[in-house]
């Protein structure tokens, strides 16, 4: 019996220290690392117990950080572009996904919309603020337009579709699923134009300043990442049944999105310099009282990643 009870102290002994630790999850497939690691038990062997909070959007998963709901979360680049003129104290661990192909432009067939230049004039929905509005300056700014040349109308993401087929607008840039489901519903009725690798979105693990103790649980939510995604490239079937059934979306619509998605751990020039680009088009378009744009360096804290994968880092600390 002692030597039971001696073993059994002697391996808790051993046992590394868990810190528990939650995390604001957007429910949305780009958060298909996070939900595959849940599965698989990829935080098992690592320093964190990890509960998640599921919730609606990147803006609101940012929010529960800053507030103190959870200790880290997901968000987009466009949300901590957004939030960087805000004087709020926050750093950026690791980009987890990217997407080429999120946000479309979507016109109605009967209109043979067939270039961007035919939108000068036009009315077109979006939704302000976000990715689906900085998307759509930069379609028009390609082709020599800006938006003073046509006339935005602003939607919550789920009317956006409705606004076209009621004809309210002639075009508009809604990001997934709203895309998929509007093929679903309209088809030949509608016309999803060609727009992949225009702009790139990236999901991103975001938290207050690290201190030392933040810092090592940083490292290990990485860490269990880095396994789930290492199942995604290997397993993808099995790892899209797992966001199928954690988020209930149909087979049909995962297929139809996976191939724009790049899951990968990294923390890159390329992340620093759409940071830097979304926040200048907000500070022209949307903010104007002369506020200086912020040095986005001090929003990416790379020591985490550089203690899992020092070769996926090129921004240092």
């Amino acid at each position: 019996m002692s030597f039971v009870f001696l073993s059994v102290s002697f391996q808790h002994y051993w046992q590394e220290e868990k810190y528990p630790v939650t995390i604001a999850v957007f429910k949305t497939p780009l958060s298909t690392p996070f939900y595959v690691a849940q599965s698989i038990n990829a935080f098992e062997n690592t320093c964190v117990k990890v509960k998640f909070n599921n919730v609606i959007g990147g803006q609101v998963a940012f929010a529960k950080v800053i507030e103190g709901d959870a200790d880290f979360g997901t968000s987009s680049d466009s949300v901590i572009a957004f939030q960087s003129f805000n004087n709020q104290p926050f750093v950026t661990h690791a980009m987890f996904v990217q997407s080429d192909n999120d946000v479309k432009l979507i016109t109605r067939s009967e209109d043979n919309i067939n270039a961007v230049l035919a939108l000068k004039g036009k009315k077109i929905g979006v939704t302000k603020l976000t990715a689906s509005e900085y998307f759509l300056s930069t379609l028009l700014a390609i082709d020599g337009l800006s938006v003073d040349d046509v006339e935005l109308i602003d939607y919550k993401p789920e009317q956006l579709i409705d606004s076209l087929i009621n004809n309210e607008v002639d075009a508009i840039a809604p990001w997934e699923p709203f895309s998929f489901q509007s093929n679903q519903r309209y088809k030949d009725k509608i016309s999803i134009h060609d727009t992949k690798n225009l702009n790139t979105l990236s999901f991103n693990l975001v938290s207050l300043p690290a201190d030392l103790k933040n810092l090592e649980k940083a490292k290990c939510i990485i860490q269990g990442l880095n396994t789930a995604i290492e199942f995604i490239a290997s397993n993808p079937k099995a790892a899209k049944e797992i966001v199928i059934n954690e988020l209930g979306l149909s087979p049909a619509f995962i297929e139809w999105i996976w191939p724009d998605y790049i899951f990968k751990l990294e923390l890159n020039q390329s992340l620093l310099l759409n940071l830097n680009s979304q926040a200048a088009w907000l500070a022209e378009t949307h903010l104007n009282f002369n506020k200086k744009q912020p040095n986005m360096n001090r929003y990416i804290d790379s020591r985490a990643m550089l203690q899992i994968n020092p070769n996926a880092v090129n921004i240092r600390p």
